[in-house]
């Protein structure tokens, strides 16, 4: 057993209490534990054998043969105060969650006797701060092309957004198109959101005015429907003018018919 003169700490476990105890902790340190256990603690883990067999010279097992209430609390004090008689400067350490101990400990601290009691056995003041393990890193995971990360809008979904506002005023059972150019230039800015912008607005009229969706009649009125090329020829000068053409309330039969007139006046009478 451990020369009790060289002790420094004294520590005494109420394993009724506190049944789990690492004694490996106390291992080189200058303390010794008294493990005080109940009548009824007919089982003890196998670890904690191997550590008490292993430990023999810092551990002392006490077992308590009287049965009933504060028995093990009795033992204990009278392990401390032989302790005390045989080292009064070191220090005393009472491992329990039991209140009852409290009075004795005061009065003990009343006369300059150095004790404290802790509810758990790693907290005991001379133990080595526990080594926190290092934070595992998680593992990167490669992102699926295309999708955004947290917080980021997809750059893509301007492009996504213009695509189904052009789908829609394209499909014929959608039967709240604008029937106006006006509603419907209104109508895309709304749909696009925040990326609407005149040149987007613009682009998407274009679109779908150059590919025959749509016309727009003398007073603004919006047809909607696919054009017959050979009732409505279209040149390059239409499509370059198209936005043009819109803005002056004409629709591209009609600005084609004024360019036609236009050149024939300029010829001269034939």
């Amino acid at each position: 057993m451990q020369a009790k003169d060289a002790v420094g700490w004294f520590v005494f476990v109420d394993f009724e209490n506190v049944p789990k105890v690492d004694l490996e902790l106390v291992e080189g340190q200058p303390a010794h534990v008294t493990l005080l256990i109940g009548k009824n603690q007919r089982k003890l883990e196998l670890a904690l054998v191997r550590q008490i067999h292993r430990l023999a010279r810092q551990v002392e097992l006490v077992e308590v043969g009287a049965s009933g209430r504060n028995a093990l609390d009795l033992t204990l004090a009278y392990y401390l105060g032989q302790a005390v008689l045989r080292a009064p400067t070191a220090q005393f350490c009472i491992v329990s969650g039991d209140r009852d101990f409290d009075p004795m400990i005061n009065h003990l601290q009343g006369i300059r006797i150095k004790v404290e009691r802790y509810d758990d056995f790693v907290r005991l003041p001379f133990l080595p701060a526990p080594k926190l393990a290092a934070p595992v890193k998680p593992a990167a995971v490669a992102k699926p092309a295309g999708v955004a990360r947290p917080g980021v809008p997809a750059r893509r979904a301007p492009l996504d957004r213009r695509a189904k506002v052009i789908a829609k005023l394209k499909d014929p059972a959608n039967r709240n198109r604008p029937a106006t150019e006006k509603a419907l230039l209104a109508h895309i800015k709304h749909a696009l959101g925040k990326e609407a912008t005149a040149t987007g607005v613009d682009d998407i009229f274009r679109e779908l005015s150059e590919g025959h969706h749509l016309t727009i009649g003398p007073r603004g009125r919006v047809n909607y429907g696919a054009v017959k090329t050979s009732q409505n020829p279209e040149t390059p000068t239409d499509r370059g003018n198209g936005v043009a053409a819109r803005r002056g309330g004409l629709s591209a039969t009609r600005l084609w018919n004024q360019v036609t007139r236009s050149l024939r006046g300029q010829r001269g009478p034939t």
